[in-house]
């Protein structure tokens, strides 16, 4: 039986803390299938089908950033993190510096958040957007990989971003903290001769 199959039961309580889904984990009742994130204690299932626009997409961008990083970030490809007692969220991109743990980076850790949106648009541009500032995150992107397009989110202060961006394809798009990192969709994702 799934997380997803006990909660419909009500075997497990509607409200969770991070403790709680660790406990979960280890105890086997959550499954490793299941993909979702916890926001303000509350499960939030997160699309099992990957569409292939989705993971072109943040294939590309992984390789471009590996390649661009310098060697003392680490870069993490859906990693969990625990924003507060009650919210992990699970962004597709993360870079953060590598001495610290997985399980103790907090927003003002992270460097760069990038989440690649087909069906997820409304969703990270809002609920995810708000929660990322809430807790500190410098710069967060959202890439459209329908559109070909990031909307650079930077400057957080009171649950909001205050400085919002949006980028074509044929745009430089440059990450503040992390100068060395260039990224332009139009090359990245275009053909292989125009590849970097």
């Amino acid at each position: 039986m799934t997380i997803f199959q006990n909660i419909r039961n009500g075997l497990i309580p509607a409200r969770l803390t991070v403790a709680d889904v660790y406990a979960l984990q280890e105890a086997g009742v959550i499954d490793d299938r299941d993909s979702f994130e916890l926001i303000d204690g509350k499960i939030v299932p997160m699309a099992a089908a990957k569409f292939s626009d989705h993971e072109r997409m943040k294939s590309r961008l992984n390789e471009a950033l590996i390649l661009a990083k310098p060697a003392e970030i680490g870069l993490f490809v859906e990693p969990s993190v625990a924003f507060s007692e009650t919210t992990m969220l699970e962004p597709d991109i993360a870079l953060w510096p590598r001495e610290i743990d997985s399980q103790d980076v907090r927003g003002p850790d992270l460097l760069l958040v990038v989440e690649v949106a087909v069906s997820s648009l409304g969703f990270d541009l809002h609920v995810k957007a708000d929660k990322y500032a809430l807790h500190g995150v410098r710069e967060y992107w959202v890439v459209d990989a329908i559109r070909k397009t990031i909307r650079v989110h930077r400057t957080p202060a009171g649950g909001a971003y205050t400085d919002v961006e949006e980028y074509e394809a044929h745009d430089d798009v440059r990450a503040l903290l992390l100068p060395d990192i260039v990224v332009r969709l139009d090359v990245i994702d275009g053909p292989p001769s125009k590849r970097l």
